[in-house]
């Protein structure tokens, strides 16, 4: 009877802010299906170079501009062809050519004897592998050949220079992610400290940080990013350079104008009148507090950040061969979309699903994280 009763007189479990904004958030649908998309974009930028067979950098020439297609090629019709262009490059002609499984039974002939050294073309040629002899005939002038087929699947089809688009836009995704990413890692930094300590200490050093939040505030960006570029050159870290240089400003309004309305606090006094210094105050009182608007802002900024080193490539001042982004690949396929619109569609296609995906993923924070919504 005592454990009965000790039960019914225990108080309810109650919940945190966290654990109600977790419910609330696997609550919303939309919010879940742009996570599991984001995980799902982000392993397959992770992992998908890897198992497609292709390097990002290998250039296929003989499989230049091929459309997506789920068939492997080389297709049988194209077969009679590529062998002719390689026996013409022998100074030879092509007597018969007959497939037997994954082989090409190749029979040439030739004024003169043919050098057996010239077979290293087929192997050159994207495809076919090493050439066998099979027999010599007419002292070298007649050479029976067996050429293996290398079959090679291209699903998103190639580009300009016959490179695996699927490929190249996975790794592409992981250049655009990895700067929306450490960018924003880099204005979160900058930007909760500068306004955190403007925001606490008010007064004049308040106002003279904002003044020169302002007068950073009217550096126009492109010309910021072309001054980075020729001073430093175009690399990767330049990106992050001058993207996290820019985005810092937001976040340090945001972060002020939180300050300002919790500075005042009952616990932030108590804690003051306790002696906890003001590098304290900040760590354990105020910073800890702007935890659910910094988390909301952070999944709005992440595409932003996307999408301005996008611009950036779209220009030319943004990431370089061989390395690619997602700005890189649409600008590549603007300028060929009247004849391949498949080039610009597909790294389109993962630009704008990440971009809606981290779009719903922070509306949904917002909501959960929202007090007024407990």
């Amino acid at each position: 009877m005592s454990a009965v009763a000790s039960a019914r007189t225990a108080p309810p479990a109650g919940r945190s802010l966290w654990q109600d904004a977790a419910r609330r958030l696997r609550a919303n649908r939309a919010a879940m299906a742009s996570l599991a998309v984001l995980v799902a974009m982000a392993l397959a930028c992770l992992v998908g170079p890897w198992l497609t067979g292709h390097p990002h950098d290998r250039a296929y020439r003989d499989y230049v501009r091929v459309p997506a297609s789920l068939e492997a090629h080389p297709r049988a019709e194209a077969l009679p062809e590529a062998v002719r262009r390689i026996a013409a490059r022998m100074r030879a002609s092509v007597v018969e050519t007959g497939q037997s499984g994954e082989d090409l039974r190749v029979v040439l002939t030739a004024a003169r004897p043919i050098d057996q050294r010239l077979l290293a073309y087929f192997e050159r040629s994207d495809l076919f592998g090493p050439a066998r002899l099979v027999a010599s005939e007419e002292d070298g002038r007649r050479l029976v050949l067996s050429v293996p087929i290398e079959r090679q699947r291209f699903l998103l089809g190639t580009d300009g220079n016959g490179r695996d688009l699927l490929t190249r836009t996975l790794m592409a995704g992981r250049v655009s992610l990895a700067i929306g990413l450490l960018a924003t890692g880099v204005a979160l930094v900058i930007g909760v400290t500068y306004g955190a300590v403007a925001g606490y200490a008010g007064g004049r050093i308040d106002m003279v940080m904002m003044r020169v939040v302002d007068v950073l505030y009217a550096l126009p960006f492109i010309f910021l990013a072309i001054l980075l570029v020729v001073f430093f050159g175009r690399n990767l870290v330049l990106m992050f350079i001058a993207v996290g240089a820019i985005e810092w400003l937001d976040m340090a309004r945001i972060v002020r104008g939180q300050t300002l309305s919790i500075r005042r606090r009952d616990y932030v006094l108590a804690a003051e009148a306790l002696g906890v210094p003001p590098g304290g105050v900040l760590r354990r009182h105020i910073v800890p507090n702007l935890l659910g608007p910094l988390i909301v802002y952070v999944t709005l900024l992440v595409p932003k950040v996307i999408l301005l080193e996008s611009f950036l490539s779209f220009l030319g001042l943004g990431v370089q061969e061989p390395m690619t982004s997602w700005g890189v690949l649409i600008a590549d396929g603007a300028r060929a979309i009247q004849g391949e619109p498949g080039l610009l569609a597909f790294p389109a296609a993962f630009l704008v699903t990440t971009l809606f995906a981290l779009n719903f993923l922070g509306d949904g924070l917002r909501d959960a994280l929202d007090p007024r919504e407990r």
